[in-house]
């Protein structure tokens, strides 16, 4: 199922500070591949295939690679800093998970997903993470998944990642 994080309400700014709109200029990938993570949090998540995302921590990449074995634990994603101001400001990012052409199908649904998407709170000036990890059998499809940012109808990168059969 997807990552996530915890969703956290913007703060306002301080009464009688002057309020600064916040900025995304660009996402900065650092690192991609397979990840190792811990879960601390699941939070129901509608239009999701899974019906959630995830809440992680002591995140820790295992193989820097694009290429990704359809099984069952696999954890795979990027590491990312939003560049934007003013620093520390959170702001809401759209995460779209796009699925290969013949889409993913849980047993006993008609519906089959070809994407979906969540909004999660980053930090800019903060480094942040976002993946897709292999829960079921049912997840286990081949071909090219790609994760996109978007920050108010603009999508600011996309990773993709080649799924195979081991």
């Amino acid at each position: 199922m997807r990552m996530g994080v915890a969703f956290v309400l913007l703060s306002l700014a301080p009464v009688g500070a002057p309020a600064q709109t916040p900025r995304i200029d660009r996402i900065e990938v650092v690192e991609y591949g397979i990840y190792r993570t811990e879960t601390t949090k699941r939070t129901e998540t509608p239009g999701t295939a899974g019906g959630y995302v995830r809440t992680l921590t002591n995140i820790r990449n295992s193989e820097v690679t694009r290429t990704v074995p359809a099984r069952p634990g696999v954890r795979f994603g990027f590491r990312y800093n939003v560049v934007g101001a003013p620093d520390g400001t959170q702001v809401p990012v759209t995460i779209v998970d796009k699925f290969p052409k013949q889409g993913l199908r849980k047993p006993g649904s008609a519906e089959a997903f070809y994407r979906e998407e969540y909004v999660a709170t980053k930090t800019i000036g903060r480094e942040s993470y976002t993946d897709y990890g292999f829960d079921h059998d049912w997840e286990l499809v081949p071909g090219t998944w790609t994760i996109e940012l978007w920050y108010q109808g603009r999508k600011l990168t996309e990773q993709s990642f080649t799924v195979i059969k081991p």
